[in-house]
C-alpha cells in the first residue's frame, strides 16, 4: 500500500503539500466526526491508514528516502535489497524495518523469501499491522499461531490484534494520539523481533 496513494500525492510532493493533505484527511476521516456516520467503521479504518501513511513518508523523508519505492523492493539511496537465499539476514533486515517503522520495506523483504513457515507470518502481520492492513494483519498472526500451537509470542500478538480492532470499532474511544490501540505492545514486539533475529535458526 503506496502511502503517497492514500494521502492522494506525488511522490515529489514538498514537505508542506504533505502535511496540508494529511491534515485535510484527518480532519475528513476522524471518528470524532463520524460518530453517526454509517461509514463510521471505514472511515475509522480510513484514519489509521491516513496516520500511518503519514507517519512512514515523513519517517522515511527524514532518513532520506524521499523516493523510495513503495510498490516494489526496498531502496536504500541508490542500491536495492536483493534476497539471495539467506533466510537468517533477510529476516534480520525485516526485523531493523520493523523497529524503524518502516513497515513497507519490510514486507518488501519478507515478500522475497519463499520459505514461509510461521515465523514469516508473525513478522508479516507486525509489518501487516504498522501499514494499517488490520485484517490481512490478523489472519496471519492467526496463520503464524496455528502454525505453532505453542508459541506464546504469535497468541500474544493474535490477542493484541483482536483487541486493537474491537476498540477502533469502539465510538467513545479518544483518538488524540495514533497507534494508540497498539502501541502498547509494539516494545515487546520489536524486542521479540531482533530476539528472534539472534537467537534463531532459519
Amino acid at each position: 500500500m503506496n502511502p503517497y496513494d492514500i494521502l492522494g500525492i506525488s511522490p515529489d510532493a514538498s514537505d508542506d503539500e504533505v502535511k496540508k493533505a494529511y491534515r485535510i484527511l484527518s480532519k475528513k476521516y476522524h471518528p470524532d466526526a463520524n460518530v453517526n456516520s454509517v461509514h463510521q467503521a471505514e472511515y475509522t479504518e480510513k484514519f489509521k491508514q491516513v496516520q500511518t501513511a503519514y507517519k512512514t513518508i515523513m519517517d522515511g523523508r527524514k532518513r532520506g528516502f524521499q523516493n523510495q519505492n513503495y510498490g516494489g523492493h526496498a531502496t536504500y539511496g541508490q542500491s536495492t535489497y536483493q534476497y539471495a537465499g539467506n533466510e537468517q539476514m533477510a529476516y534480520n533486515e525485516a526485523a531493523q524495518f520493523i523497529n524503524a517503522g518502516r513497515y513497507q520495506d519490510a514486507l518488501n523483504i519478507l515478500e522475497q523469501i519463499r520459505n514461509r513457515q510461521a515465523l514469516w507470518f508473525y513478522y508479516s502481520a507486525v509489518a501487516m499491522n504498522g501499514i494499517g492492513n488490520n485484517v490481512t494483519a490478523l489472519e496471519y498472526a492467526q496463520t503464524a499461531a496455528q502454525m505453532e500451537p505453542g508459541n506464546l509470542q504469535y497468541l500474544f500478538l493474535v490477542q493484541q490484534l483482536q483487541a486493537s480492532q474491537g476498540q477502533y470499532r469502539t465510538t467513545q474511544q479518544s483518538y488524540g494520539t495514533p497507534y494508540s490501540a497498539v502501541n502498547c505492545c509494539y516494545s515487546l514486539l520489536m524486542f521479540n523481533l531482533l530476539m528472534n533475529c539472534c537467537c534463531r535458526c532459519y
